[in-house]
């Protein structure tokens, strides 16, 4: 936000001034233009006094030489019979023939010539001032120079002060989002400080309201925990008396069971929300490796040939914790080892699919990796009879296949 706010600040500002500057730039000109024009034709109207009183060379040479214009060497005056005084450049004789008709004024490759008459008694005079390119543009580079560091200073200010106000939007906008991973996190304290600016402060109040509302639920949560175990041990401890005076040690196996049953979900329930980052990510491959040589130790002693296989380059991160995991992997490995004869085989396994993570597209969505953990042992003889276990009617009451 803070990058865009001072881009779209710049922006602005320089269409600002290139708005204001190409113009102004253009009146520079146009008034240097000007200036050496009008200084030029006062020159050239300053002869008439001396042209006037009489035509004498030597007389208009004088005055010639009291003009800035003269001075330069580039003005010239001819008199009515033809002679020339002051500048000594070539003359185009149409120009001269027109000009003891009219003023006008004539771009030549180097500049600007302008032309005048003056009458007077003796007949019709001529004068001529040049004015080079370099003095009709004379400071003009340097006011241009001058308006371009102008603009970029108008740019610079612009964006320091874009900068200043979007960090002042981001630190507030910063200190909101800290907050919300902190609470994420698991810590139930932390708040944020409204800032200055009415929106974020409008949602650093509403996060600050969620929290304090979190902070309510979970306490009749907890409330709630704490009658819920109370209400299954009582009429357990009953149960588990009535089962004593029957003394049948199968129902005091299922009572066994059902109160380890009471005491997990209990527990879970008690468990906080979550111990851990919000979105917790582990090595699939570490983890595989990990619990394959835990439990190759107890294969080892029961003589069970055992292999491992990981199809993988490089680390499989999963979407779980390493303790889900390693818990996933030891339910299935436990059941090779409780219900295969000892000596059976088995192999763990761990393919990533092309392009998954760890493979040639490493961290492409829609990845896949699979865990398998074959057996050698017989399997199941009869699977319609598996399934119907829970309509069994023997009497050890089993619950099927769990």
């Amino acid at each position: 936000m803070r990058r865009r706010l001072l881009a779209i600040t710049v922006a602005a500002t320089a269409l600002v001034v290139v708005a204001f500057v190409v113009p102004l730039a253009g009146l520079v000109r146009s008034v240097a233009h000007d200036r050496a024009v009008s200084g030029a034709e006062r020159d050239m109207a300053s002869l008439a006094p001396a042209l006037a009183a009489g035509a004498d060379p030597t007389t208009v040479a004088s005055a010639v030489t009291l003009t800035s214009t003269g001075a330069d060497g580039r003005l010239a005056v001819w008199l009515p019979d033809g002679t020339r005084v002051g500048d000594d450049a070539p003359a185009d004789d149409a120009a001269l023939t027109l000009a003891r008709q009219r003023s006008f004024s004539v771009e030549t490759d180097g500049g600007l010539d302008l032309y005048t008459p003056v009458v007077t008694g003796d007949g019709t005079s001529v004068v001529r001032a040049r004015l080079p390119d370099a003095l009709l543009t004379q400071g003009v580079a340097r006011s241009w120079t001058a308006l371009a560091l102008v603009g970029v200073a108008l740019v610079a200010a612009a964006g320091l002060i874009a900068d200043r106000l979007g960090r002042s939007l981001t630190r507030e906008a910063t200190a909101l989002a800290a907050t919300a991973r902190t609470l994420a996190s698991g810590d139930p304290d932390a708040r944020v400080i409204p800032g200055a600016t009415p929106e974020l402060g409008d949602a650093a109040r509403a996060l600050n309201l969620l929290a304090d509302r979190i902070d309510e639920l979970r306490s009749a949560e907890r409330a709630r925990v704490a009658d819920l175990s109370h209400r299954l041990r009582t009429p357990l401890t009953a149960l588990r008396l009535d089962v004593e005076a029957t003394g049948d040690p199968d129902l005091g196996a299922d009572l066994d069971r059902l109160e380890a049953a009471v005491t997990d979900v209990i527990r879970e329930a008690q468990r906080p929300l979550h111990d851990r980052s919000v979105r917790a990510r582990a090595d699939l491959v570490a983890v595989v490796r990990d619990r394959a040589a835990f439990w190759a130790a107890l294969a080892d002693d029961d003589g069970r040939g055992r292999s491992l296989v990981v199809e993988a380059t490089g680390a499989v991160p999963v979407g779980a914790s390493e303790g889900e995991l390693a818990a996933a992997l030891d339910a299935v490995l436990g059941n090779v080892f409780q219900h295969t004869p000892e000596g059976t085989a088995y192999r763990v396994s761990l393919v990533v699919r092309p392009g998954g993570p760890g493979g040639s597209g490493s961290g492409s969505s829609g990845a896949e990796a699979e865990v398998r953990v074959d057996d050698a042992g017989p399997g199941i003889a009869d699977p319609e009879a598996a399934l119907a276990r829970g309509r069994t009617s023997d009497s050890r009451r089993s619950t099927g296949l769990g």
